[in-house]
Formats: structure tokens, sequence, C-alpha cells
């Protein structure tokens, strides 16, 4: 049986404000399948990919925090280094509240990547998850340490990349999960700025 792509997030226990516990409870261990429909309506399933490394960015054209590293070339740069080393991305979107399908991904290049619509969740964007080639649950948590803050390019981490390379080169992931930081999009509602409520370890 297939979950709904949003029971993947809540399966992983990622934190929501009603309350769970968090996602590095989980890490180390098997992802749950998991269907979504794409926008060319074709079901996608994470079965589909055994054996190879999947990504899971959570993010909104809407969201400021999920469009600045759009603007700032990292997650295109991202999704270069993920085609050229055979890793499949999945971009899982909510709802949309004020842009139109049309112009909200006018832009995606769909040799790069997956776009899978969410309509039912309450969720906090822009987050990644990566599972390994086993099909393990190996990174929860933010794209990099930039979040808002003003800091020169040679302080950012890249946590995202940090992670895919340890995992191409056979390695365990060095920092399995981080604070992610972006807005919470509720269903029905505008998109609100806040801080992703995941934990983090030092």
């Amino acid at each position: 049986m297939y979950k709904p792509v949003f029971h993947l997030l809540i399966f992983l226990c990622l934190t929501m404000p009603s309350g769970s516990m968090s996602a590095d409870l989980l890490l180390g261990e098997k992802a749950p399948n998991f269907q979504g429909q794409d926008l060319q309506g074709k079901q996608q399933r994470l079965s589909d990919y055994a054996g190879k490394i999947v990504v899971l960015e959570w993010s909104s054209p809407e969201c400021p925090y999920s469009r600045r590293y759009y603007e700032n070339s990292t997650l295109d740069s991202l999704y270069d280094y993920a085609a050229k080393n055979g890793i499949t991305w999945i971009n899982i979107v909510p709802q949309l509240q004020t842009l139109s399908r049309e112009v909200a991904f006018k832009n995606i290049d769909t040799a790069k990547k997956i776009v899978v619509l969410d309509n039912t969740l309450d969720i906090s964007t822009a987050q990644i998850i990566i599972i390994d080639r086993q099909g393990i649950l190996s990174y929860s948590g933010a794209i990099d340490s930039t979040a808002m803050l003003k800091k020169t390019a040679s302080e950012v981490v890249p946590y995202t990349r940090n992670a895919l390379d340890d995992l191409l080169a056979g390695r365990e992931v060095g920092k399995k999960i981080t604070r992610a930081f972006g807005c919470f999009i509720k269903n029905n509602a505008q998109p609100r700025d806040g801080r992703m409520p995941t934990r983090s370890r030092p």
C-alpha cells in the first residue's frame, strides 16, 4: 500500500505546530514508500527509484525563504549536481495561495527535478530530506546554513551538498540533521514567515 506523499512527512515525525517527535529519531531507518502526482499527472512513487539517492525538497514559490534559494542559484546548482550524479530530485510543493500554476512553474526544468503537488498538508518550507541508495533516511533539515542571516559565501555551510557528497563517496552522512528555516504554509491561508520548528543537534 502506498502512502500519499504528505504522509511521509508525518511518518518522519517532523515537528509541526501541533507537536510531535523530531525527524532525527527516524534517521537511519527505512523510508516508507509513498506516491504523489507530478505536474504531468503521473504518479511518482519512491519505489520507482530503488537503488538511487533521492532528495525530497519541500519548497514554495510563494515563500520568500524558498525564493531566495532560487534567486541566488543555490538550488539550481544543486539540481545540476544531482542530475550529473544520477540523483533523483523530487520537489514537493504545497498548495498555492496567490500564484497560478502557469506562473509558479513556468521556469521548471523537468529534466533536473520532478515536481509533486501536495494540497493536503500544512507544512513549513524550505526543507530537505535525503534518502540513500538503500532507502534509508540519511539527512533532514536545511538546504544550507544561510537562513536569512547575512553571511559571506565562505561562511555558508552547504549541508545538502555535503550530505550528497558523503553518500556518493560511500560514506555515512557527517551531519544528519540541521535546523531549517522557512514559511509555514497553511492550507487555504496565506504563507506566514516563521522559523522551522525542527530540532537540531550541535
